[in-house]
């Protein structure tokens, strides 16, 4: 039964990822030499919905309010003042690990092409934390 259950998981994931379409991926760049922030991330879609996807390498020094953000600036432009700017910046998803794969649902009102940055940012203490251009 056991088996049957495992074959049954895996054929089941193996059809949900041949509905997932990667559109930006890249690898990200720590703000500062202070914050250990590195890996991968990934813009995925699937079954109509869009996702940010952080790669099984994936790690972050842990902080207090730490939120991924889109970002209209270019990632040179950006700094702790300006991360989160209305305007400039929306909102995707708190970050809710510091370490591996996670996955982030992009709100449906949100059109990933509007945007040139991915960022992660501590807003309560106004510090960025890291980023990556949206490459296609």
């Amino acid at each position: 039964m056991k088996n049957t259950i495992l074959l049954f998981a895996l054929l089941i994931t193996g059809i949900a990822s041949l509905n997932a379409q990667t559109t930006h991926s890249g690898k990200w760049e720590a703000d500062s030499y202070f914050v250990s922030f590195k890996g991968s991330w990934k813009i995925v879609k699937e079954d109509a919905k869009t996702y940010v996807v952080m790669g099984d390498d994936f790690s972050a020094k842990k902080g207090p309010d730490l939120k991924i953000f889109l970002s209209k600036l270019n990632l040179k432009d950006i700094d702790g003042d300006n991360a989160s700017a209305k305007g400039q910046s929306v909102f995707i998803a708190e970050l809710k690990s510091f370490k591996g794969t996670n996955k982030y649902l992009i709100p449906s009102n949100i059109n990933v092409s509007d945007y040139k940055t991915i960022l992660v940012h501590c807003e309560k203490y106004a510090k960025f934390w890291g980023g990556a251009p949206l490459n296609k």
